[in-house]
């Protein structure tokens, strides 16, 4: 083999290990892209699922059993009541108000949850409303211990009957 042959079998060595390098960084940048796309599905679903779960809630402890008339009659103060220990026991909307919870799936990550709920005025849903009105908006607040952002996943609840 000459010189010439030999520089070229150079070159040619240098520039396959380039392309494996490229290779191998571009196949790691997928797979991060992959970990975080997992982990977003699984935020949304368990975030989605405390706002489902809630919904099927009453709107407030004194519309449990009766109709309200007006706002007055509304729960002044929202969170849990005595007794309501867990998810399990909740019976209306803002019992979810300050609740948090751990939820751990194997391969994925570890997601910490938590809930906000507060009364607001149909003119300013995004605000809160200085006393009791017809709209309660819960924000389910879902993090993963590998992401990068905390999801935040609002829903305004109304309360109407029918008569």
């Amino acid at each position: 083999m000459n010189t010439g042959q030999t520089l070229l079998t150079i070159i040619a060595i240098v520039l396959l290990g380039s392309n494996v390098v490229s290779i191998n960084r571009t196949f790691s940048q997928h797979g991060v892209i992959l970990q975080q796309t997992e982990i977003g599905i699984f935020g949304v679903s368990l975030g989605m699922s405390i706002l489902e779960e809630a919904q099927g809630k009453a709107f407030d402890e004194n519309t449990l059993d009766s109709l309200a008339q007006s706002t007055s009659e509304l729960s002044s103060s929202l969170g849990k009541n005595s007794g309501e220990t867990s998810r399990d026991t909740f019976d209306d909307f803002d019992d979810y108000n300050a609740w948090s919870d751990t939820v751990k799936i194997e391969g994925v990550d570890s997601f910490i949850r938590w809930a906000n709920v507060a009364y607001v005025d149909s003119t300013n849903l995004d605000g809160t409303a200085s006393g009791r009105t017809w709209h309660k908006r819960m924000t389910v607040y879902v993090h993963a211990a590998n992401a990068q952002d905390t999801l935040q996943v609002p829903y305004i609840f109304s309360y109407w009957s029918f008569r």
